[in-house]
């Protein structure tokens, strides 16, 4: 994947505490507590980034007159161009479960048998008549992987149309833990805790070799910063360290893709959540990414989620908005002489923020 940027790697000091765009107690009761989300969006990081960049420039909270114009305002990024997030598990980069991928538990405790979906035959439904995926293999329960993350090699087996091995996946317990906490809202008059004014949350904590990274670009090479430094990342007061680094990441090659009967089938798979102009989301979710050639014939695609933030600025919560969860995949034919520009799309990105970061994998009709 070219790019002209740097490799900013953020590891947890303690825990992380990541929020969607869901109200604060949505979801919370009990000893539950509202969770977090992990990795975050890039609409967090960013941030980060930018903090830093700017500080590498003489900006300071005091003396707001000394942000840099180049770094652009809260809605837009200016001149920075970014890439990511990408969970890093040592020097290893790990990319999201492709949706299309299917795993059925084993009972007796072993690792259990996956399986792949495709598209099956044109059926009458809600949606008109359209062809839902259907299983290469039957396997009763079979449920998709959401949640976890394969290494490059195992990502490179599902594009080429295969499985990938146990030892290229990792779930998210293997990567990060979860970790109860309980907050109080403090009486600032009396400096004492609030009357009934409790709250829960769950933070994550990763394991010593995960961190998060984010390719930042856009700026000049000497506003990178060149030692460690210490930034807030995200809520409840969570620090990171951040180092910076002259590195690619790696995505596999695609699959060579041919033409067959002077069609092209190919598949779209998200590695970085999907964020899309006002309205265009369901579009996306129906008919594919926008700029993809040809016609989108099935899809597989993960519960929405919610990205906010909150302004700096203004000083108030940012607007919510829907993205397509990473790893939701579609299922594309086109004629054959789209090929070279379908080709061309592996690792294109939907925006300078580095939403929707796409892969191309291979179907073959049955």
């Amino acid at each position: 994947m070219e790019f002209n940027g740097k490799l900013w790697v953020f590891e947890a000091l303690d825990t992380f505490f990541f929020r969607d765009g869901s109200p604060y107690n949505a979801g919370e009761g009990g000893q539950t507590g509202t969770q977090s989300m992990f990795p975050p969006f890039i609409s967090t990081l960013q941030g980060a980034v930018r903090i830093v960049l700017a500080t590498q420039r003489g900006w300071t909270p005091e003396r707001p007159e000394k942000w840099p114009g180049e770094l652009g305002t809260p809605s837009n990024l200016g001149m920075v161009e970014l890439r990511g997030p990408y969970l890093l598990k040592g020097e290893k980069f790990l990319f999201p479960m492709p949706l299309h991928v299917l795993h059925q538990e084993n009972s007796a405790g072993g690792e259990g048998a996956y399986t792949r979906l495709q598209p099956g035959e044109l059926v009458e439904c809600d949606l008109g008549r359209v062809r839902l995926p259907e299983l290469q293999q039957s396997l009763p329960g079979a449920k998709p992987l959401e949640g976890s993350w394969l290494d490059a090699e195992g990502l490179k087996a599902v594009l080429h149309g295969g499985l990938p091995g146990v030892e290229h996946i990792f779930h998210a317990g293997d990567l990060w833990q979860g970790e109860n906490r309980v907050g109080i809202e403090r009486d600032r008059k009396s400096r004492t805790a609030a009357q009934t004014k409790l709250y829960s949350s769950v933070h994550v904590r990763p394991q010593k070799d995960v961190t998060v990274a984010v390719l930042a670009g856009g700026v000049p090479e000497d506003w990178h910063p060149s030692d460690t430094r210490v930034v807030r990342l995200g809520g409840e007061g969570r620090y990171a360290r951040v180092k910076v680094y002259r590195r690619e990441v790696q995505l596999p090659r695609a699959p060579e893709i041919k033409p067959a009967g002077g069609v092209v089938r190919f598949t779209v798979t998200l590695i970085t959540p999907g964020r899309y102009r006002e309205g265009e989301t369901c579009q996306v979710i129906r008919y594919g990414p926008p700029g993809i050639p040809g016609e989108c014939v099935s899809a597989c695609i993960g519960k929405l989620q919610t990205v906010g933030g909150w302004d700096s600025i203004s000083h108030c919560p940012r607007p919510a908005e829907p993205v397509i969860p990473a790893g939701s995949t579609w299922f594309f034919e086109a004629k054959e002489n789209a090929l070279e520009e379908v080709r061309s799309l592996h690792g294109k990105v939907n925006d300078a923020w580095g939403y929707g970061q796409i892969v191309l994998g291979k179907w073959e009709e049955c």
